[in-house]
């Protein structure tokens, strides 16, 4: 991952709209082969084909933004099955709609975030772990480091572990080392669940 800025360039965010990069504005951007994926400020998430982009070393990496989640949250609730992630599947065995948890934690809701959390654990599958784990990514930075904080505040071991394993396991996407960056934007969430192992 590197931090880099360019000229203006139209592009496609998930979900299908469309920002455009102006000259000298700051982002993410991560290589692939035919290109960068790239994260903005605004929270648009998409991809810029090849292009000449200047390396920022020294910039500080830039706090992400997973709020249109929560609005894409809302309108899965009532989504179709096969319209839905693999992690769904296993919140439907448990009897409990994936998404209505999702935006019922999203709001502080601490009984939601319990659960969400507890039920990925469950979540041993390849395809559905990886999806609890980078909503469990994208439920931190919506729910924020104050309400996060308290709600691991009430938790047990158990808990602590296994939120401090979603939040730090490999690749949070784009974060490649999850903890420093926990640490510099959710110092408080950070000081519970990582300060002591360190």
């Amino acid at each position: 991952m590197r931090r880099r800025r360019w000229g203006s360039v139209e592009v496609r965010c998930d979900g299908g709209t469309k920002a455009t990069l102006k000259g000298g504005e700051h982002f993410l951007a991560e290589p692939r082969p035919a290109g960068w994926n790239v994260y903005l400020k605004s929270g648009c998430g998409g991809f810029i084909g090849k292009a000449k982009l200047q390396l920022l070393p020294n910039e500080p990496l830039m706090k992400l933004n997973f709020d249109r989640e929560k609005k894409s949250w809302r309108k899965l609730q009532s989504a179709r099955d096969d319209q839905l992630g693999e992690a769904s599947f296993v919140f439907k065995g448990l009897g409990l709609n994936y998404f209505k948890i999702l935006t019922a934690a999203s709001n502080g809701d601490e009984n939601a975030m319990a659960l969400f959390y507890l039920a990925c654990g469950g979540a041993t599958d390849g395809a559905a772990a990886e999806d609890c784990f980078g909503r469990g990514w994208e439920l931190f930075h919506v729910i924020g480091d104050e309400t996060f904080a308290k709600f691991v505040t009430g938790q047990g071991a158990k808990m602590r572990n296994r939120l401090a394993e979603i939040l730090s396991s490999g690749d949070q996407e784009p974060i490649s080392k999850p903890k420093p960056y926990i640490k510099r934007y959710f110092p408080k969430t950070y000081e519970l669940l990582f300060a002591n192992a360190e």
